[in-house]
């Protein structure tokens, strides 16, 4: 069973990529013990992590912690947050969801229900 989320890690790289703004690194994880899923965009100097129950954190030299995202963030919004980040400042607060917040959020349901009955095996894309 695909990782659900992989749709929406292909649509923030996108807008990222489209943005001049491409990680050094995207990885995307699923670890067997939780039924979190990540995606963790790592640039040079500051990284930015999204989890299925937690939504958006930041991790850099000059600050780190909760980004004032959605949980299913329009891939805009994270485009201006990283910039501002990069550039050493605080981010603002962004209400946007994605376009298939819905479908990604029924979707990872439905991948976690699959998980505990056994049915899905999840392995990570990087």
């Amino acid at each position: 069973m695909m990782l659900p989320h992989l749709t929406y890690a292909d649509a923030v790289h996108a807008a990222l990529t489209n943005a001049d703004l491409v990680p050094d690194t995207l990885t995307v994880n699923a670890p067997v013990d939780t039924d979190d899923l990540t995606v963790l965009l790592q640039w040079n100097d500051m990284a930015i992590r999204w989890s299925s129950e937690a939504g958006w954190r930041h991790e850099s030299a000059h600050s780190s912690g909760p980004l004032p995202l959605d949980r299913f963030a329009d891939p805009a919004a994270l485009i201006s947050t990283a910039a501002l980040l990069q550039q050493g400042q605080q981010p603002v607060t962004h209400h946007k969801r994605w376009a298939a917040a819905q479908l990604l959020d029924r979707a990872i349901s439905d991948w976690t229900i699959a998980l505990s009955d056994g049915h899905a095996q999840a392995a990570p894309r990087t």
